[in-house]
């Protein structure tokens, strides 16, 4: 059967024994003093979070994460799809600890009364085996889709981003490019115009790259980039809270400043919700 696992959750499970279907929660017995939070009429959607502790270089311990999920409710994010790197044919995935501690934060939140629901998923790495042993469920989709979120090597040639759209696409996969930003093939405008239209792959851009000066060639780059519509979501690539933290709320009112309430609302939740039937 090739449909979504979002529409077949157990027998998806069944039929492939993938670890990421929709499972039970883990009791962990972990409790932590209830903090109010500030509330908010926006609700934000962050697809790209490092929210699980030891298993990437985002959240190092169990309280990091407690940080961070009490930080992404104070910015006003009600669902995060914590999406820890996996890098297929270079580094196993930490499938069991992952799911562990993603149960664990997810039994918190709810002990907790927390507005905010909790999403598997990954950032992958583009290899060549990545799009087959993400269809054999060997990582987390987004949410449980058929969408993925891929990175590349830093020195990524665009014809290797044209692969990896063509056979994540060809896989079944809806396609976003995490952080655009970060890669050299997308400063040509005619490359990123291409892998939209001929290839349907959406584009994410970070929170901080909106918000941080850059030099006037970097700048000038990001504006056009949203001028354009070219950028479909924001998200936040949390690793923490102090270096690297959410800073959704504060990208979210640039954004209404320089675009109007509803395109703001549209790129820090609006299509991340359609697109992942949140």
């Amino acid at each position: 059967l090739d449909l979504p696992p979002v529409n077949l959750r157990n027998l998806h499970l069944h039929l492939t024994k993938n670890p990421f279907a929709s499972r039970p929660p883990h009791l962990c017995g972990v409790t932590y003093k209830f903090i109010k939070i500030r509330k908010s009429d926006i609700m934000f959607v962050d697809i790209h979070h490092h929210l699980i502790y030891g298993v990437d270089d985002g959240a190092q311990t169990w309280e990091d994460t407690q940080k961070m999920i009490l930080r992404a409710v104070d910015e006003g994010i009600t669902d995060i799809v914590c999406t820890s790197h996996a890098t297929p044919g270079i580094t196993p995935f930490p499938t069991e600890k992952y799911l562990a501690h993603f149960a664990q934060a997810q039994q918190w939140c709810s002990e907790n009364q927390l507005p905010i629901t909790l999403h598997t998923g990954c950032e992958i790495l583009y290899t060549d085996a990545s799009p087959h042993l993400l269809k054999e469920g060997h990582y987390p989709s987004l949410a449980e889709t058929w969408t993925v979120l891929v990175e590349f090597s830093g020195d990524v040639p665009y014809s290797r981003m044209c692969e990896a759209a063509r056979l994540f696409g060809n896989a079944g996969f809806t396609v976003i490019f995490a952080h655009v930003e970060r890669f050299d093939p997308m400063r040509n405008f005619k490359h990123v115009r291409e892998l939209r239209e001929e290839y349907g792959v959406y584009m994410q851009m970070n929170a901080n790259t909106v918000l941080m000066k850059k030099g006037f060639f970097a700048d000038r780059w990001t504006r056009k980039m949203l001028d354009e519509g070219y950028i479909d979501c924001i998200a936040t690539d949390a690793h923490n809270t102090t270096s690297r933290p959410c800073r959704m709320r504060e990208c979210f009112e640039k954004l209404k400043a320089s675009y109007g309430v509803e395109v703001a609302e549209e790129l820090c939740g609006g299509f991340q919700r359609r697109l992942l039937n949140l």
